[in-house]
């Protein structure tokens, strides 16, 4: 119960450490995937949990965005938070499923949003 509590008061400060694993990770893998090209096929197929780390991402910032919710003082901020969080899962399913052609930078803009909503939150919604 106490680490629930501690999450919760925290939620903001793990939401942006997320966010930012997450533009590192998204920023890196095309640098990644294209070393992996070089290399041995076999040896690159093992790598193939990189690329599905995005799903993780998500995950944790679901419940980051779940958490500071509940803890916000701003009606709107709730509504940012999970337009935020639906925008980036809808381009992450895109992506796996590439159903429509979208830019990277899309990712990187919704990524930085959402960080940028927990670091608003953290310093003037509580």
């Amino acid at each position: 119960m106490k680490n629930i509590k501690y999450l919760t008061n925290n939620s903001d400060f793990f939401g942006v450490l997320t966010c930012m694993l997450c533009l590192i990770h998204c920023i890196s893998s095309p640098l990644i995937f294209i070393s992996f090209l070089s290399l041995d096929t076999d040896l690159s197929m093992s790598y193939s949990w990189w690329y599905n780390l995005d799903y993780v991402f998500v995950l944790i910032s679901f419940i980051m965005v779940y958490f500071s919710v509940k803890i916000t003082s701003v009606k709107l901020m709730k509504y940012l938070f999970w337009l935020s969080w639906l925008t980036l899962s809808l381009i992450i399913i895109n992506e796996k499923t590439e159903s429509f052609k979208i830019s990277e930078y899309i990712t990187y803009l919704v990524i930085t949003s959402l960080s940028l909503l927990h670091l608003y939150n953290l310093k003037f919604c509580k």
